[in-house]
């Protein structure tokens, strides 16, 4: 089959064409286009668009002399609840079940609310100081001295003894454990191994 020859461009008649122009002018390149839109083009002259009609613009309340509304002043940061503590997901992990998990904000509230808490502490002197110094150690040391004032350590359970000091501190624990838990009595509870 004999290929077809191309036509030249119209406008400079040098090139092959590539494009058409709406009036029906065959072109090769932008230059073309330009060239034949500035001198001749009438298929495709439209008439020009109208321009928008803007609305006369209202002049602003402050142009005026009008006041605008006061803003309602931000809340200062101490209002706001932080740290943030998320809030546990409705759908528990069965696998982390008994890991222990930090504590949620309605925890902290519940513990400083107690009205048991309160009493232990302000009966019990000693238990102040027993928690200070507790409180005073770090990693190990302090699991291990928690174990001991708590009766559970294993120099302890082969002794067996447990002193007023181990009771008062169990009390306390199992107080704040039943503030932590509130109204859970499915939740797994402090066992001393007694």
């Amino acid at each position: 089959m004999p290929q077809r020859k191309k036509s030249a461009c119209q406008i400079c008649n040098t090139n092959e064409i590539k494009y058409t122009c709406p009036c029906g002018i065959f072109y090769c390149s932008v230059g073309c286009y330009k060239q034949h839109k500035e001198s001749s083009c009438a298929g495709a002259s439209s008439s020009p668009k109208p321009a928008p009609v803007l609305e006369q613009q209202q002049p602003s309340p402050l142009a005026r002399g009008e006041v605008l509304e006061e803003t309602k002043p931000l809340r200062p940061l101490t209002s706001l609840k932080w740290p943030y503590v998320p809030e546990e997901p409705a759908y528990p992990d069965p696998l982390e079940r008994d890991d222990p998990k930090p504590l949620q904000l309605r925890h902290y509230e519940a513990i400083a609310t107690s009205q048991r808490i309160r009493t232990i502490l302000s009966n019990n002197l000693n238990l102040r100081a027993t928690l200070r110094d507790i409180d005073r150690l770090k990693g190990s040391e302090r699991e291990e001295a928690l174990q001991k004032a708590l009766g559970v350590h294993e120099l302890d359970r082969r002794d067996g003894e447990v002193n007023e000091e181990m009771l008062v501190l169990r009390e306390f624990a199992e107080v704040i454990e039943a503030a932590v838990r509130g109204d859970n009595a499915d939740a797994l509870g402090l066992r001393w191994g007694d």
